[in-house]
């Protein structure tokens, strides 16, 4: 986790000391077709939480549900101390959503600054400014004039420079190019981002790995895997090999992929009790990969049910 600080790696304590987020038993369908039947989750520590799943697992409804834009069937919802179904203007400015598509209106990023910060007491328009000149985003041309990732990088800004304590993102870094997806995770790893709760939706694990400092992994309705990102490193080996003999020993082999002349793979760490190195690093697309298609032999591997996150 080569981007990441130590205290994010551990998970600071948020200023504010009520629960972040508390979900239990949370039922939620799409008229007939359960998407939720008994979904458990709960974090009070600050940190970047990825969410990851299959195609039609829920991740974007997960999100607006936390948001209060959607009503669960049955079960309970906590979000800062506050009911989100209620949508209470408390709320509402302690809680942003950044979702993969969305509506920006014709204004310039300065003009969205004067009519829409107030909204967000803990807003910083300085580090707005400095986001904006990061992302490279013209402060002053408005956003029917600007091109798709331009506008996600204005809206991403708006985002962080809210410094609401709980921050959801769907999709952050779809339409952006290398360029910017660097410094997105540059953005994400600065000091002020440490003291808040940060849920990640995603399929871009490359871009994600290096800044994540939880992980959640949802299937067939349910968090699956809940375990932090050292936790991983310590308890999985992961690597490449030139060829097959070279692989792991079969007994610590869980998975492997050819990628081209060469094997990716994921092994059980030789020594799992130990503390796992610095160096070691978590490939997300990888173990993606490997829990998709193998999830009983990983899971396993990782501990039946996870590690509940902080």
């Amino acid at each position: 986790m080569n981007e990441a600080t130590d205290q994010m790696t551990t998970g600071a304590r948020l200023a504010d000391p009520a629960e972040v987020l508390d979900i239990a038993a949370l039922r939620f369908a799409w008229g007939r077709v359960a998407l939720y039947e008994r979904l458990d989750l709960r974090l009070s520590a600050a940190g970047i939480y990825g969410l990851f799943g299959r195609n039609g697992s829920g991740k974007p409804t997960l999100l607006k549900l936390i948001a209060g834009l959607l009503t669960p069937a049955a079960g309970r919802i906590k979000a800062l101390g506050y009911e989100p179904r209620q949508r209470a203007a408390g709320f509402l400015a302690e809680v942003y959503l950044l979702p993969e598509e969305f509506h920006l209106p014709n204004l310039t990023p300065r003009q969205l600054l004067d009519n829409q910060a107030a909204f967000y007491p803990r807003f910083d328009a300085a580090l707005y400014g400095e986001y904006l000149s990061e992302l490279r985003v013209p402060a002053g041309q408005r956003f029917a004039d600007m091109s798709l990732g331009q506008k996600k990088k204005a809206a991403i800004a708006f985002a962080l420079a809210a410094q609401t304590p709980l921050l959801l993102m769907d999709e952050p870094t779809n339409g952006l190019d290398i360029e910017s997806r660097v410094q997105f995770r540059r953005l994400m790893t600065r000091p002020e981002q440490r003291a808040r709760a940060v849920l990640i939706s995603t399929h871009q694990a490359h871009d994600l790995e290096s800044i994540l400092t939880h992980l959640w992994f949802i299937d067939q309705g349910r968090i699956v895997l809940d375990m932090s990102m050292p936790e991983i490193a310590r308890r999985l080996s992961m690597g490449v090999a030139a060829s097959v003999a070279a692989l792991p020993a079969a007994d610590r082999l869980l998975y492997q992929t050819p990628v081209g002349a060469q094997w990716a793979w994921i092994a059980r760490a030789e020594d799992a009790a130990s503390d796992a190195p610095a160096s070691a690093s978590v490939q997300l697309e990888l173990l993606y990969q490997a829990i998709s298609l193998q999830p009983e032999a990983m899971l396993t591997a990782l501990g039946a049910s996870g590690e509940k996150a902080p």
